[in-house]
């Protein structure tokens, strides 16, 4: 239930009218408001809420926030209006203040890679032992992480959100929202370039979520990523490394590799030290793993649980996951988003795993690169030359640099899907491994679908 005043209180707002003084939640769509319910307008860039604010008053019934520079479309509205200087704002704001009230440790995550696996990861040791509310799929944005410390019902021991960012600034705003007493950044790799210009300005961006860290709080580092840890200034966290090549006080080796069926790893913390199965195929997949790992057994869950949800989870949709055809070859489905280094890993996972057939690729575009897209996708091309894939299909405006590096003696390339598809089923053959990636807007997964 909120309350009027503390609403106003929260967004720093002025009613224009009041008539209801408490509503049962707060919605941004009035496709799923409710009655009772307080409506915030948002603006984008292709669509603006405050269009619908007569229709969230004939469903809910409610109230609604709304900007003072559209207040002219609520004037013959006799409901409770509140003006705000801006509703993307009052949405924050409404976040922070019931973060602010709510009981339990705050976990974040952030970083270029892994971000959505090792938060899933956790998610699934911490239930085995707590009750834990996280931001579900990807929905890690300002809109999408306020959203969801706005739906938080009941307190909860532990509150798990990843973190994205485009844009700088952003990890910023989100790490003032959720205020974390504990935060992970996963790594620092070339992604939204467009908004974060350069590594450094990628790496100057992850590091706000430390700044943001409560003090006394927290932090986990990837030791194996020599940038963080150089690069973080001590703000009066507790600093914990974890590694696979490095030292550092948590640590994984790899005991066994065991083709498409994972890995037999052996965990030593500082504390105690466990070995388990995993199913996760990639080294990069073992950080996620073994990030998630330290931070569960540093709020206290047992090793045996942990152990027990290490063994237990599966593939994340669409990343890294590995489908068995009817026709009995082998795809990778890896088509939820690209960047160069998630490029890179997974050419160099699938080039490592046993193939009785063939190793055939197919890439899309790499997005939100910038002025270095064509850069990217040149070296793309050169680490597809230098591999033992048989066949490179390639699609999309940026591979055409790919496709250049590549030549024609093993690559293709296809302005559309439908003949990119086509010559893939006359093409793949029993027992071939045919990776798929490319980034969101791309839609590689409609060429799984096709495959499959």
């Amino acid at each position: 239930m909120w309350f009027l005043d503390e609403i106003i209180e929260a967004v720093k707002g002025s009613p224009l009218f009041v008539n209801k003084t408490s509503f049962t939640d707060i919605s941004t769509d009035t496709r799923s408001i409710n009655r009772d319910e307080l409506f915030i307008p948002i603006k984008g860039k292709n669509f603006n809420g405050h269009g619908f604010i007569k229709q969230a008053f004939e469903m809910s019934c409610g109230g609604c926030l709304c900007e003072k520079n559209e207040a002219h479309l609520v004037s013959d509205i006799k409901e409770t209006i509140i003006l705000v200087d801006d509703t993307t704002q009052a949405l924050m704001d409404l976040a922070a203040y019931k973060r602010k009230k709510t009981k339990g440790r705050f976990i974040a995550i952030t970083g270029s890679n892994g971000k959505t696996t090792t938060k899933e990861l956790l998610v699934n040791i911490i239930k085995k032992v707590y009750p834990v509310h996280y931001n579900e799929k990807n929905y890690n944005n300002i809109i999408g992480v306020s959203k969801s410390i706005l739906s938080i019902k009941e307190d909860h021991h532990f509150y798990v959100f990843e973190l994205g960012t485009n844009s700088r600034g952003e990890i910023k705003q989100l790490a003032n929202i959720t205020e974390p007493d504990i935060s992970l950044i996963t790594n620092i790799n070339p992604s939204h370039l467009e908004g974060l210009i350069d590594v450094d300005g990628i790496l100057k961006e992850k590091l706000d979520l430390f700044y943001g860290t409560k003090k006394g709080g927290d932090i986990f580092i990837n030791a194996d990523d020599p940038s963080i840890k150089s690069s973080y200034k001590d703000h009066g966290h507790v600093i914990r490394e974890y590694a696979i090549d490095a030292d550092a006080p948590y640590k994984l080796v790899i005991e066994e590799g065991l083709g498409w069926e994972g890995f037999s790893l052996a965990f030593y913390f500082p504390r105690v030290s466990f070995k388990a199965r995993t199913r996760l195929l990639g080294k990069h997949n073992l950080y996620n793993l073994l990030a998630a790992a330290s931070i569960a057994e540093t709020v206290g869950i047992g090793i045996s649980n942990i152990k027990e949800a290490i063994e237990g989870f599966n593939h994340y949709d669409m990343r890294f996951k590995p489908i068995k055809s009817e026709k009995g070859y082998l795809i990778v489905d890896d088509t939820y988003n690209a960047n160069p280094s998630s490029m890179e890993w997974a050419i160099k996972t699938v080039a490592e795993l046993p193939c009785r057939g063939n190793r055939i690729a197919i890439i899309g575009d790499m997005k939100e690169l910038g002025e270095m897209t064509e850069f990217y996708h040149r070296e793309l091309g050169r680490l597809l030359k230098n591999s033992n894939f048989q066949r490179i299909l390639l699609i999309g405006e940026s591979t055409r640099y790919t496709f250049d590096e590549l030549g024609n003696d093993r690559a293709e390339f296809f302005k559309d899907k439908d003949t990119l598809i086509k010559y893939a089923k006359k093409t793949i053959r029993m027992d071939d491994v045919v990776l798929i990636k490319g980034s969101r807007a791309a839609k590689m997964d409609e060429i799984v679908e096709a495959l499959n």
